[in-house]
């Protein structure tokens, strides 16, 4: 039988060397974000990507394989653009050209589109109306291949989230939210899916700020426990593991830091601007690169993954991470604002609902 003092002391140990390792990601991380929000780590913060090589089927160049993560998060409900004096920003018209402009020119590469939470909450006129609905129904629009709810999402009752999960023509990853009732998963515990040879798992890790909404109804258990009891599992199916976070920024760090075989996280909840992403070493050596794309449609966030053959399956050769803005640059895709005004109720008569600013 183990000796229960060793193991106790081990566990301190272990839970010591994670907090160093967490306070060493943290100071490099204000060492590189000091000058204040909006002044982001420089490229070489990252691993240096080459430029993507020519595509060929199921995504691959040579024997390389490409993949791209587009990504959004605490998008609060900001379905159209918020216009201000001579400017105009953000919508989710303007993330679907975003989008389209991608997928139009990868070719083969796979692409997945991926929401990290906060829809719901805080959000504009129609988003307040439908309950949601109406998000959801231009989230199916879009074809976003899955989501991890946020806090925002838990605000109201278990009945409403329910109706809008199954509305949902893509998957919802809470691999750390059970429902108190049957103790199932809400979501999905994970995903494993292929871009040609190459198996990526994806999970997500959400939080529920306790007594309100839905959340009376759901146990939600410690993110980072969660992830470590999962992880090693995800490894033996897959050569590529993502997490889908809604936890905020020292807490993706903390999970980065304390949980092996992560590769990828994609953030939310801090409405953190990370340029080009932040890298941490796991403490398997391994290199994870952490992302987060602001908030309210201002960015589109877009990793770009170069996967090689190693031993049998596959490891990241290159990762490159970038913001897209959504500014008056890009155009208001016109069948999207269609749909703005339909679900918003528009008329001859009576004009859809403004949008923020107006």
């Amino acid at each position: 039988m183990e000796d229960r003092g060793n193991r106790t002391s081990r566990g301190w140990s272990g839970r010591w060397r994670s907090g160093v390792a967490v306070a060493a990601a943290v100071a490099v991380f204000l060492l590189l974000y000091a000058r204040g929000p909006g002044q982001q780590a420089t490229p070489s913060a990252v691993t240096a990507a080459a430029g993507a090589a020519a595509s060929q089927p199921d995504g691959r160049a040579g024997d390389t394989v490409q993949v791209t993560l587009l990504h959004v998060n605490d998008t609060h409900g900001q379905l159209q653009p918020k216009i201000s004096p001579g400017k105009s920003t953000g919508g989710i018209a303007r993330l679907a050209t975003a989008v389209e402009d991608v997928r139009a020119a990868a070719g083969e590469r796979r692409v997945f589109l991926i929401h990290c939470g906060d829809e719901f909450s805080r959000g504009d006129a129609l988003t307040s109306r439908s309950g949601g609905a109406a998000n959801i129904a231009l989230m199916n629009h879009l074809k976003f291949d899955f989501w991890t709810p946020g806090n925002g999402e838990f605000y109201s009752d278990l009945d409403t989230l329910q109706k809008r999960l199954a509305e949902a023509r893509f998957p919802a990853l809470t691999a750390n939210v059970k429902l108190k009732e049957t103790g199932k998963f809400l979501g999905r515990e994970y995903i494993i899916d292929r871009a040609g040879a190459v198996r990526i798992a994806f999970f997500g890790l959400c939080l529920v700020k306790d007594g309100t909404g839905a959340g009376v109804a759901v146990e939600m258990s410690d993110p980072i426990a969660a992830a470590r009891e999962l992880v090693p599992r995800l490894r033996k199916q897959a050569d590529i593991v993502v997490a889908v976070t809604h936890i905020g920024m020292l807490e993706d760090m903390q999970l980065a830091t304390s949980v092996p075989g992560i590769d990828v996280i994609l953030g939310a909840h801090t409405h953190t601007v990370l340029k080009n992403g932040f890298r941490t070493q796991g403490p398997d050596g391994r290199s994870v690169l952490i992302c987060q794309a602001g908030d309210n449609y201002r960015f589109l966030g877009r990793v770009d993954l170069s996967l090689a053959p190693q031993d049998g399956g596959y490891r990241i050769a290159q990762a490159k991470a970038q913001l897209i803005p959504l500014d008056a640059s890009i155009r208001l895709d016109p069948t999207v604002t269609a749909m703005l005004a339909r679900l918003s109720g528009a008329t001859p008569r009576r004009p859809a609902i403004a949008p923020a600013g107006k």
